[in-house]
């Protein structure tokens, strides 16, 4: 087998982070999927509210409290400021490393590389390898009735959900070779231009199971309640604010793609 080439040896090939509250299935398909691929030792969980049910789903990862804060005043953007800064460390000590949400996994085409590791071995010149790189966003879409199987802990998500729609706004660029500034959501950094690879995927799961979405959208909605307050509403959590609406149109009219072959490596 030919060995992986790394573009410094004196730091760790990958690592990855995510910021989770609540979601504790999630979490458990994120420790389970990177720890296969990175090592959980180079797993990064910050704990917002510091639940003990993280800590035990983590074990083996690096596990960080954080206070959460019950206004939710500035959330989303404290949270990436501090996204931003924490893993503008972590780059001194990786040669990639992966920030993203806990409902999202990055995975490589398997007819092109195993893992994520050997593929971005391809990455080997440090003057043309990108600062960051965003995989092609792809969103699972689960239609009750063409999918009528669900979840289950022993099998990965891929075998049970094929349906989705290509989404431009989740070509994150979350793999990180140089430090950055992300934008609220994670959905732009200030690495410019962009730098789109063919053969990375990253799966975006809030919509992947009917009844899961619901229940996870209606707490989002309650959430945004709080974050309002007196504000006007439109100017709080624009991001959430149509979810549920707009996954209950896509659940029944989705029908737009087909997940080819199931890699192993995207065992979500």
């Amino acid at each position: 087998m030919t060995p992986r080439t790394i573009l410094d040896p004196t730091k760790a090939p990958c690592g990855a982070m995510t910021m989770v509250h609540g979601d504790h299935f999630f979490l458990e398909r994120w420790v389970d999927y990177y720890g296969r691929q990175f090592g959980r030792q180079h797993l990064y969980v910050l704990s917002h509210g510091g639940d003990p049910e993280h800590e035990r789903i983590a074990a083996g990862a690096n596990f960080i409290r954080l206070p959460r804060d019950p206004t939710m005043w500035r959330m989303d953007r404290r949270r990436w400021s501090l996204l931003s800064q924490f893993s503008a460390g972590m780059v001194r000590y990786y040669n990639w490393f992966f920030v993203g949400d806990v409902d999202e996994v990055v995975i490589c085409d398997p007819a092109i590389a195993p893992d994520l590791i050997s593929y971005l071995a391809r990455y080997d010149q440090s003057k043309t390898a990108p600062k960051s790189i965003s995989p092609f966003g792809i969103e699972l879409i689960h239609n009750p009735r063409i999918e009528p199987d669900p979840i289950v802990a022993d099998a990965p998500i891929l075998s049970r959900r094929r349906v989705f729609r290509a989404n431009a706004n989740y070509a994150k660029p979350g793999i990180l070779r140089r430090e950055a500034s992300f934008t609220i959501g994670g959905h732009a950094n200030s690495h410019q231009p962009r730098f789109l690879d063919p053969h990375l995927y990253l799966l975006h799961l809030r919509f992947f199971d009917h009844d899961m979405a619901v229940d996870r959208l209606t707490g989002r909605k309650e959430m945004r309640k709080v974050m309002t307050g007196s504000r006007d509403p439109r100017e709080v959590g624009k991001a959430w604010g149509k979810d549920l609406e707009n996954f209950r149109k896509l659940a029944l009219a989705c029908r737009c793609g087909r997940m080819s072959n199931c890699p192993s490596s995207a065992r979500r």
